[in-house]
């Protein structure tokens, strides 16, 4: 469902591929439009956007007076805090800015990222609107019914999730009440971002998967060639949009170690080399 990705040039930009018959497009997944990656000068003009809001964002990181001056400009919380506290207020300036691109949810692809696409930091995946929750695991939309489906998920590594036993499928964790964290873990219940996942495995809908992975060779990442300033994370791993995904299945569970009941998601890659269906045809 995916054109074929453009090259980066010398200079760190993209030739642009031929944009014949894809202005304009919409993909169909089992009779519901989404967005789909197609290569138009708007695609191009809102990736400079996130490739200038990463810049800005990663140098507020490293000049907190910068970040203290536009705080009160903004007329935000000039809390001091370290860690995390400081990704979130670096990340609500330049959303009072303006500079946060593809604000609205979505199923599917969202404008101007890729599959491999790698971020530094959890708050970057909402300033690319690829995310749109800066520690949720799962993320989702109303519909105008009511009814709750799963735009994104985030594999950060906090429950546990397993690698499928077939390629590109993997097995996701529920959300809340973590059995690994906290002093008496819960049963999950089957609300918020799990019903949601429960609602596209029903719909048949795509859900966006954002994987964190360590160990990672920064002369590969998209979104890594920023101006001056820019500091990259010194962590030892990545964020990397994975591609779309599809629930094929979903259980509850007992976990042997606590006893609690957690819901399981299997999650398979939907394959985006399959002829693409467009609204009116």
């Amino acid at each position: 469902m995916v054109s074929a990705r453009p090259k980066p040039g010398n200079n760190g930009s993209f030739l642009k591929p031929k944009l014949e018959n894809q202005v304009g497009k919409r993909a169909l997944h089992n009779g519901v439009a989404f967005n789909r990656v197609v290569f138009t000068e708007e695609w191009y003009a809102n990736r400079r956007q996130i490739e200038e809001a990463l810049s800005s964002y990663r140098r507020l990181l490293v000049d907190r007076e910068l970040l203290a001056k536009l705080e009160q400009e903004t007329n935000l919380d000039g809390k001091k805090k370290s860690g995390l506290g400081v990704h979130m207020r670096a990340a609500r300036v330049l959303e009072q800015l303006g500079k946060w691109v593809n604000t609205t949810k979505e199923l599917g692809h969202v404008s101007c990222v890729k599959i491999g696409d790698e971020f530094h930091w959890r708050c970057e995946l909402s300033i690319a609107g690829l995310h749109h929750d800066f520690q949720k695991g799962i993320v989702y939309m109303k519909l105008i019914n009511g009814q709750s489906l799963a735009t994104s998920i985030v594999d950060s590594g906090r429950y546990d999730n397993v690698e499928g036993n077939t390629p590109n499928t993997f097995t996701y964790c529920g959300q809340g009440e973590n059995p690994n964290f906290g002093r008496k873990p819960k049963d999950q219940k089957l609300v918020g971002g799990s019903l949601a996942l429960k609602n596209s495995f029903v719909s048949k809908m795509p859900v966006r998967v954002i994987r964190k992975v360590y160990n990672f060779d920064d002369s590969k990442t998209d979104f890594n060639s920023m101006a001056a300033g820019s500091e990259g994370n010194d962590c030892g791993y990545k964020f990397v949009y994975d591609g779309l995904y599809q629930v094929t299945k979903y259980w509850p569970e007992r976990k042997g170690d606590s006893g609690t009941k957690v819901y399981r998601f299997l999650l398979k890659k939907i394959d985006e080399k399959e002829p693409e269906h467009d609204l009116g045809e």
